[in-house]
């Protein structure tokens, strides 16, 4: 199966990974970027961003990395938790 990126959820995706973006030395403008996955290589992950990412990226950390199933649960916990808000 061939490993696909993407910052929208697609059909058969399995995580999503949370990508902080730094442009310069300042954090107040750094960018955080969600993309989805059917992968959850890390490694794979680095390779791939580091092929595409324009010049103005300086670096960039991957923040978090969630099962679909982690947010699929996450989502119906704090939909029952808060109710018909």
């Amino acid at each position: 199966m061939e490993t696909k990126y993407s910052k929208e959820q697609f059909e058969g995706y399995t995580h999503r990974f949370i990508i902080k973006l730094r442009v310069d030395n300042d954090w107040r403008n750094d960018n955080n970027i969600h993309i989805y996955s059917n992968s959850d290589s890390y490694q794979e992950l680095e390779d791939f961003i580091n092929q595409k990412k324009s010049e103005k990226v300086v670096g960039f950390r991957i923040e978090h990395r969630a099962s679909k199933e982690q947010d699929e649960l996450s989502a119906k916990f704090i939909d029952e938790i808060l109710g018909d808000l």
